[in-house]
């Protein structure tokens, strides 16, 4: 009995006896293990993509916890969470934590603690629109807290910030005002034990 090859051409003849396994030729195999290979790291560029997606543009989205949303230390969370009891209690409703605007945040209470000043405006120039802006947040509004403490307990500290821009009717207004939808806290404690808080606030 004969059967056709694969190629089509003429008849071979089927050997008696035990089947043997003939190797396929290595190039195949290396080829094969290549594909499988490069599906594989596409395969991985596609989740770490869609994670990233996820974390920057659909998690401060979802009024998840703070700490959950935007990486912020214990401190800057209850920050945020009594800024937010202040504005519900006001009938506004409470700010979306923004994990950039913590970068943005957390880099001035860096600088200040570092160079020794409280204000708005760097040293160098970089201004609130400036920092926010370079973290790559757009935005239709935005408003700045700034507080500092010497030898400051850590623990006590986001109370005591709140009650201060409470007590300043500009800082007052920003926590409070509808006009703004996002926030984000930033400290930094200076080698002397100063403690630096800055919150940003956009829409």
């Amino acid at each position: 009995m004969s059967v056709h090859s694969a190629s089509g051409r003429g008849t071979v003849r089927r050997p008696k006896g035990p089947a043997k396994i003939i190797p396929l030729p290595t190039g195949r195999r290396r080829r094969r293990y290549g594909r499988t290979l490069a599906m594989g790291v596409a395969a991985l560029g596609v989740a770490f993509a869609g994670a990233a997606l996820v974390w920057l543009y659909i998690l401060p989205l979802i009024q998840l916890t703070p700490s959950l949303t935007a990486g912020m230390s214990e401190q800057e969370s209850e920050i945020l969470g009594l800024v937010n009891d202040e504005r519900r209690r006001a009938g506004e409703a409470p700010l979306r934590a923004s994990q950039r605007l913590v970068v943005a945040a957390r880099g001035h209470s860096y600088d200040m603690a570092l160079r020794h000043y409280l204000a708005h405006n760097g040293p160098a120039g970089d201004t609130p629109d400036q920092r926010v802006g370079g973290v790559g947040v757009e935005y239709g509004k935005l408003a700045e807290n700034l507080y500092l403490e010497h030898g400051a307990d850590l623990k006590a500290l986001p109370e005591r910030a709140l009650e201060q821009w409470l007590k300043s009717p500009e800082h007052r207004d920003n926590l409070l005002s509808p006009d703004f939808t996002s926030a984000g806290v930033g400290i930094a404690q200076g080698a002397d034990g100063t403690a630096y808080v800055t919150q940003d606030f956009v829409n």
